[in-house]
């Protein structure tokens, strides 16, 4: 007999349809527990973006902490195409006079002209140092190169592949002498311009022993007396100089930095009349950060309350709805904005400094009391960054919302115990779902044999019937 290949066809009737809804009804409680499990991967997902706004939270609070938050200064100059300022926090306030003088430059010295850049010039070596041309002051002047403490001279080997003018160009910029090669190329031919780094004291001489192939000596270039030079300096180098407030001040770049306690000046032409500079408190900067942490406190109780919340029109429920460590944070941060602190007697509440209360617990800026608040900045800084040890009633508000939002993201915090006691359950619940499976499986193994068997049998029960009926008929026919 022919073996049956789907269940039901022996029987006669849809045995298939039968197993599979046994199976659906034995595999109903671990699509349960997967349901289960979706909703607590939302939470987890929701508890996730709720510490993310806390540690904005915190990190917006402790920006407000920092001393030098509110020492922040601002500078402008009234000719920035000549000078222009940056400071630091510990910049004074006030206005200085900046005289530009004489702008830094560097050392040009430049070579013969050559037929093309592929010129042979000779073979050798080239040894460049960095230093200071100094003149004696007598008549004639006798100039000396004091070499550069700080810099080490470089000797650059020129072999008969490298004798070109193109090549010692390359070998001159990959030795790091401090020095820089170009090629011009006129009328006259292609010279050879040396460069070295502004400042007076990165002048440069460049000495040369001639090797097998002579000629490398017209690359030689010393301003000394008695030194020797067949290139020729286009340029000298030398500081940058300007007054600030009648003090002279020199620079070897075209940059003063940390001429004033963080004052940092950078000059870009000689000035014929004064540039004034105007130093005074960064109070946009301030603002700034107290808008972020208000959007930071905002943006937390905004999450919380639409993610416990029960929407009746739609009568759906946030994924923390009726979580008591959701309400109780929320609950915990909105008294926070409503306390007092004893930090300063100027502000008691986030209300005396423009910060108010809206009736949803998020925090509204009046602009015209804040403004008003920024003119007793001292206070204002002590009213948010005050710490004290001895005393936390004197602690400042943004100090004590970075110790709570420090608190509840740390390794130990409500979140992190809320989000662990969930992670717990998930694995349990997918171990669960494990053991369920497998027992469907089982289950499902043993009912199909079951009803294989009974196709068979019905299979067969059939085909006797057959028999028995084909029989009978001929029987009938022959009597």
């Amino acid at each position: 007999m022919a073996t049956l290949s789907s269940l039901g066809v022996g029987a006669g009737f849809d045995t298939e349809s039968v197993v599979s809804k046994l199976v659906a009804l034995e595999k109903a409680p671990a699509q349960k527990i997967q349901s289960e499990n979706s909703k607590l991967n939302t939470k987890l997902s929701t508890w996730g973006r709720v510490q993310s706004a806390f540690a904005a939270l915190r990190d917006a609070s402790a920006a407000l902490n920092r001393p030098d938050f509110w020492r922040a200064t601002t500078a402008t100059s009234s000719d920035a195409t000549a000078v222009s300022v940056t400071t630091g926090n510990s910049t004074p306030t006030g206005s200085y006079s900046v005289q530009v003088n004489a702008l830094a430059t560097s050392q040009f010295v430049s070579s013969g002209a050559f037929a093309s850049k592929a010129s042979p010039v000779g073979e050798g070596t080239l040894r460049i140092s960095l230093g200071t041309y100094e003149s004696d002051g007598g008549e004639p002047p006798a100039i000396t190169f004091a070499a550069k403490a700080a810099a080490q001279a470089i000797e650059i080997e020129i072999g008969p592949g490298d004798n070109t003018l193109e090549k010692i160009r390359d070998r001159i910029n990959s030795a790091n002498a401090g020095v820089t090669a170009a090629l011009i190329t006129d009328a006259a031919g292609t010279r050879l311009v040396m460069r070295g780094p502004s400042g007076a004291s990165n002048a440069f001489k460049v000495e040369v022993a001639e090797g097998a192939s002579p000629g490398l000596s017209a690359l030689a270039y010393d301003a000394s007396t008695g030194g020797t030079s067949s290139m020729t300096r286009t340029q000298s180098a030398s500081n940058a100089q300007a007054t600030i407030n009648g003090l002279s001040v020199s620079s070897e770049t075209n940059s003063f930095s940390d001429v004033l306690d963080g004052m940092s000046l950078q000059v870009s032409r000689v000035t014929a009349s004064p540039v004034e500079v105007t130093v005074a408190q960064d109070t946009a900067a301030m603002r700034k950060g107290i808008d972020d942490f208000v959007g930071a406190y905002n943006s937390l109780v905004g999450l919380i309350r639409v993610q416990t919340l029960y929407d009746e029109a739609s009568k759906t429920a946030g994924p923390l709805q009726g979580d008591s460590t959701a309400t109780g944070l929320l609950s915990q941060i909105r008294r926070l904005a409503s306390t007092s602190t004893g930090a300063t007697s100027a502000f008691e509440r986030l209300s005396d400094v423009g910060l108010e209360l809206n009736k949803d617990g998020t925090l509204k800026v009046n602009s015209t009391k804040l403004q008003s608040a920024m003119g007793k900045l001292p206070e204002l800084a002590r009213f948010f960054s005050n710490s004290d040890d001895g005393n936390p009633a004197a602690n400042g508000i943004a100090q004590r919302f970075r110790e709570i939002a420090a608190k509840v993201v740390g390794s130990d915090g409500a979140i992190s115990t809320r989000t662990d006691g969930l992670r717990a359950t998930i694995k349990r619940n997918d171990e669960k779902i494990s053991r369920l499976e497998d027992r469907v499986a089982l289950i499902e193994a043993r009912l199909r044999k079951q009803y294989t068997a009974l196709d068979t049998n019905m299979g067969n029960l059939t085909a006797l019937q057959s028999y028995v009926s084909q029989q009978l008929a001929q029987l009938n026919k022959s009597s």
